[in-house]
């Protein structure tokens, strides 16, 4: 397969993969909680849960990529991780809600998300790994423009669970999708070391990449709350539903922004600097949501779509050139792990901060600190 096609496939992947959860889920929230009251703690924490899962799992997709090639995540994906978050859009109790969506969500996250295809992308392009990523980054920011305005569509008009089984069905199509990639991808040479435990330690040995993590988890942190809460922090601000929905759709278009031209960038200022400068990008856009006005909405978009644009494809980029290539699938795993950690963290965090205050205006300015602590950390990374 033509390596120019087989990106296109990994950006499918991609996009059915986070859409499938990691945006969708935000926007369900409200008819969830107008429809079952479920409370925002629960729900954030069943986010939260399914982040934890994608983190573990992110080691085992990164093992199993170096091994296998795409066959083996995603063949994970389309079993494991499809089928229990189709699942759960029937359930009643919120406690089996959350087991099967977490489950399923976790799964996806785990074998479908960016510390996978990143690594699957600059394999495919062995002689130009960051244009690969910048390429497939840049597919990529077509999530949340799609998923976000199509999702909060279908839940208006036909329903959560709707919205639910569609968003199931996609991450299903993705995966089966990737399937077409077969063994590409896999570790080249002689593959990857013997122990994972000892190429794990040895990466770890390096300040530069314990100082990287820190920046990670922090910006992680943020960017997860503001993914899940932003259409609730916007309609509590007295934006509808649909208004809400298309603000947070045009953030994740603005995420192209911060995409463009990355390429001459890297070159002119590398990886740190502009990761830098991504994170204190968003905290600027993240704390005009609590203007709460149309205007004030469209600057975040644009600002905080640049800045959390850049950042995914700046942090797969940043890591690759400071991990072992034979075990980069299951290095990029273990930063999958680091940021699924973080990332359900964030929403836990919020919804505890926002169920205890009554007030979204909290969740902001901690999400809005958080990412400028991982700014301050990428000066010495």
């Amino acid at each position: 397969m033509r390596p120019g096609l087989s990106v296109w496939i990994l950006g499918v992947v991609t996009i059915t993969a986070y859409g499938s959860w990691f945006y969708g889920f935000g926007v369900l929230i409200g008819p969830i909680q107008d429809d079952v009251g479920w409370s925002t703690s629960m729900l954030g924490a069943t986010f939260a849960a399914a982040q934890v899962i994608a983190g573990i799992g992110a080691f085992v997709a990164g093992r199993l990529l170096d091994r296998f090639g795409a066959v083996g995540p995603f063949g994970v994906q389309a079993v494991f991780g499809a089928g229990p978050l189709l699942a759960a859009t029937w359930a009643e109790n919120i406690l089996i809600f959350a087991v099967l969506y977490a489950i399923g969500g976790g799964v996806i996250g785990a074998s479908g998300f960016y510390h996978v295809t990143t690594v699957a992308a600059a394999r495919i392009h062995p002689t130009a790994p960051a244009k690969a990523i910048a390429k497939l980054t840049l597919i990529g920011a077509f999530c949340s423009p799609i998923f976000i305005p199509l999702t909060a569509f279908v839940a208006d008009v036909y329903g959560w669970r709707v919205g639910a089984r569609m968003l199931a069905l996609l991450a299903l199509g993705g995966a089966l999708a990737g399937l077409a990639l077969r063994r590409q991808s896999s570790s080249d040479g002689h593959g990857p070391s013997e122990n994972p435990i000892s190429a794990l330690r040895l990466a770890l040995r390096s300040s530069g990449v314990r100082r990287m993590f820190s920046a990670y988890i922090a910006g992680g942190i943020a960017f997860s709350t503001v993914l899940v809460y932003q259409v609730p922090i916007m309609t509590h601000s007295g934006l509808s539903l649909g208004m809400a929905g298309m603000f947070a759709g045009f953030r994740g278009l603005c995420q192209i922004l911060g995409r463009i031209g990355l390429t001459s960038a890297l070159d002119r200022w590398g990886s740190g600097p502009l990761l830098l400068v991504a994170y204190a990008l968003s905290a600027g856009g993240v704390l005009l949501l609590l203007v709460g006005e149309v205007a004030a909405a469209v600057v975040f978009a644009v600002l905080a779509g640049a800045g959390f644009g850049a950042t995914s494809p700046l942090q797969a980029i940043h890591s690759s050139e400071r991990f072992a290539t034979a075990d980069l699938g299951l290095l990029m795993g273990m930063q999958g792990a680091v940021l699924g950690l973080a990332g359900g963290l964030g929403p836990l965090l919020g919804g505890a901060i926002r169920d205890a205050t009554g007030s979204w205006t909290w969740v902001v300015i901690a999400a809005a600190g958080s990412l400028l602590i991982g700014a301050a950390q990428m000066r010495n990374a």
